[in-house]
């Protein structure tokens, strides 16, 4: 993988991670105001139904004899029951909402973990290539180097084509070099044939 396509895969997983935070930052506001919206109502219905409960209680058995009062008391108990089990369930309700928003949250820090060690990894990958890119080309240079010196020696040897083999212009008396004095230097080119 060459580093242009690895920093690539780098972006790419930092937007990924990006729109993830942003996905579960939204679903986590979502819920927590969901949760307290239900809360504040389950908190008004309790209170509310006992004032209420009071208040029609106290006029009705004002207004009517002892027989009526007594009669809807019971109906009135049995309402305040059921507002009371009603209650009950909202708070429940908050409980289990406030369950999830803490579950979102605590997914939401583990894809930011995972996202940060996959960028990690995407730039140790990236460094580890360049490294090797450098390296590569370091010793590409070496050689290039040496091409480019017997390219110049050639150049300034007397040195010509004889049919297909190639013909020198040597030193007779200059020194014999390589393991066996094989080999003889060639006279430099003429400044005219340049």
């Amino acid at each position: 993988m060459d580093t242009e396509a690895l920093k690539v895969l780098v972006i790419q997983l930092a937007a990924v991670a990006e729109r993830l935070d942003q996905r579960s930052q939204a679903a986590v506001q979502q819920v927590e105001q969901a949760g307290a919206m239900l809360d504040r109502s389950a908190h008004r219905l309790g209170s509310s139904s006992a004032d209420f409960t009071r208040e029609v209680s106290s006029a009705l058995q004002r207004q009517s004899g002892e027989f009526i009062g007594k009669g809807l008391a019971d109906s009135i108990g049995e309402f305040k029951s059921q507002l009371t089990a009603c209650v009950h369930a909202a708070s429940a309700a908050a409980r289990t909402l406030e369950g999830e928003r803490l579950a979102l949250s605590r997914e939401r820090r583990t894809w930011l973990w995972l996202g940060s060690g996959a960028l990690l990894v995407a730039s140790t990958l990236a460094t580890v290539s360049s490294f090797h890119a450098v390296s590569s080309s370091r010793k590409e240079v070496e050689r290039n180097q040496i091409a480019a010196d017997l390219l110049r020696a050639y150049d300034q040897a007397d040195v010509r084509l004889c049919g297909h083999r190639l013909c020198a212009n040597v030193d007779d008396s200059g020194a014999r070099q390589g393991t066996d004095n094989q080999y003889r230097l060639v006279k430099p080119r003429p400044a005219s044939t340049h």
